[in-house]
């Protein structure tokens, strides 16, 4: 019982804590302004509770990594994501507490070990999920960014054909091409053109930004056909076709791996079904 009161004031406490920093005006953070401008108001601004969360907290804590480059792969903010790291872990820790509230009015009281130590291992998990979360989400983005990149070498090899010189070969084939994948190579060429600076090195931010060894590549040969004059447009071919090859050979290998996953299931159905055929007889002969 004491165990309780103490978890019940404790969350009471809690819960004041959190209600008297949402009635206090928050000091205005300054770098989270300006990211928000940089970024337009758009992609990296967190939205709801998280935006609230985020303002409460403040920054990222230095001890804790952060997944930088799939955060700015995935347009999200760091101090987003750690407003859901902490709602999630919060929620995974009053879980088990009120799981084991309901069963005690029921009139089926548990030990005190079993709501604590499922509190800490619920909100663990939780605090971490997002880290998980992230990093699929990351990584299919990363593929759909090889697929979109993959054409845009096509279309770079044809103005280049055409007789377009690398900077506008580079410009007018990020012009072309729609998605988001596009839309963030044409962002960096413009940034770049902003800054009086050639659109390789614009390509060369956004793949060390997003990391992409891929469109490092890309901005690599660009920067020595722009640089030194030297002919690109086989390169172009050439690396396109390496990426698809590669592309291509994931996809088996995901197929592949899926097919092989779905043994155990259907071993699993086989073998219950025998049992079901032979069951009749087992239970004739020895009951």
């Amino acid at each position: 019982m004491r165990a309780w009161l103490m978890t019940a004031g404790l969350l009471t406490g809690l819960g004041c804590w959190l209600a008297v920093r949402e009635l206090v005006p928050a000091v205005p953070n300054l770098r989270a302004a300006m990211r928000r401008l940089d970024s337009g108001g758009g992609a990296g601004q967190a939205a709801g509770w998280s935006a609230r969360l985020s303002s409460t907290f403040g920054a990222v804590p230095r001890w804790l990594p952060v997944p930088g480059a799939d955060l700015r792969l995935l347009g999200q903010d760091a101090s987003g994501w750690l407003a859901r790291k902490i709602g999630y872990g919060v929620v995974g820790l009053a879980l088990a507490p009120a799981a084991s509230a309901l069963l005690v009015l029921g009139g089926r009281p548990v030990p005190w070990i079993l709501p604590t130590g499922g509190s800490v291992a619920l909100g663990t998990v939780m605090f971490c999920l997002p880290n998980l979360v992230t990093r699929v989400n990351a990584s299919g983005r990363r593929e759909d960014f090889r697929h979109a990149l993959t054409s845009y070498l096509d279309l770079v090899a044809l103005e280049r054909g055409a007789g377009s010189a690398p900077t506008e070969a580079l410009e007018a084939a990020a012009a072309v091409g729609g998605g988001w994948a596009f839309a963030r190579i044409r962002a960096a060429l413009d940034q770049a053109r902003k800054a009086s600076l050639p659109p390789w090195d614009g390509l060369s931010a956004l793949a060390v930004e997003i990391g992409s060894t891929e469109l490092g590549d890309v901005a690599e040969i660009a920067g020595v056909a722009g640089q030194e004059g030297a002919g690109i447009l086989d390169t172009l071919t050439a690396r396109a076709e390496s990426m698809r090859a590669q592309a291509l050979t994931a996809m088996k290998a995901r197929a592949g791996a899926r097919s092989t996953t779905m043994v155990l299931p259907i071993a699993l159905l086989a073998g219950g079904f025998l049992v079901l055929l032979i069951f009749p007889d087992f239970y004739r002969l020895f009951g």
